[in-house]
């Protein structure tokens, strides 16, 4: 398994600076869409390339899309409600959205950053996420990917180490919520539910907070944010996993079927 992470996480950072590139030629704006989100997908369909039928993948213990679906949502609302009352109980404030300021139409960046979002998920909740539940429990598996998750944003390092490791909790947070409302499930699943949740959180801070930033205080609140909403997470994340303890590993290919 860790040979399968490794190869994943070489072909997605080859695939990053590739998308920078062409972001740059193509002068798309990063708040349509940043290019550079199709990276994990990329990793993710090498390795499907490569060990298609013979990756180690949990069995599906649960079915239904519409009950995981609405949860996503709902913690999607979870995180920017926090993250509104930080703001009025902060010294700083966050404008809204003023539409005429977008590079494009809003409807057009809706479904840009979905197609983004689940850019991201097809590697992160539906390859890593899976793939470590076959050797730990499911919250260590949600932390670990994360931690890579959060460490993959690059530009993000650039704000300082501070601020780095302050965005890393928040993605923990996003990945423990992302796991709690998709273990168990079959791979489409996972990474369908997990993109509504991370679209919605990534549109729920477009709109309602137009001006975030990657200075620290920002940071902080989306951390504070993704933080608790993970950790209340958490029970619900524990109790699926013990219903689940039975089911043994099996091929991506059956379970995805």
């Amino acid at each position: 398994m860790t040979t399968i992470i490794v190869a994943f996480l070489v072909a997605s950072t080859a695939a990053s600076p590739l998308f920078t590139l062409a972001q740059g030629l193509t002068g798309l704006h990063p708040t349509v869409l940043v290019l550079t989100q199709f990276s994990t997908a990329v990793g993710a369909l090498a390795v499907y390339a490569i060990w298609r039928g013979r990756l180690p993948y949990p069995r599906t213990t649960k079915r239904g899309l519409l009950a995981p679906a609405c949860a996503a949502v709902g913690l999607a609302l979870a995180v920017i409600l926090v993250l509104w009352l930080l703001a009025v109980v902060e010294p700083h404030r966050w404008e809204p959205l003023d539409t005429a300021t977008l590079p494009a139409p809003l409807a057009l960046i809706l479904l840009a950053q979905f197609l983004g979002a689940a850019g991201e998920e097809v590697g992160w909740r539906g390859l890593v996420q899976p793939l470590l539940e076959t050797r730990m429990p499911a919250l260590l598996a949600a932390a670990v990917t994360g931690v890579f998750f959060g460490l993959g944003h690059f530009y993000v390092a650039e704000a300082g180490v501070a601020v780095y490791a302050v965005f890393v909790v928040s993605t923990i947070g996003l990945s423990v919520a992302a796991a709690a409302v998709t273990a168990g499930r079959a791979w489409w699943i996972r990474v369908l539910v997990a993109t509504v949740l991370h679209w919605g959180v990534n549109i729920g801070t477009l709109v309602g907070f137009p001006h975030a930033d990657d200075s620290m205080a920002w940071m902080t609140d989306t951390a504070i944010a993704m933080g608790l909403v993970g950790v209340a997470c958490v029970p619900f994340l524990i109790r699926s996993t013990r219903r689940a303890s039975t089911a043994s590993p099996a091929p991506l290919t059956a379970v995805g079927a």
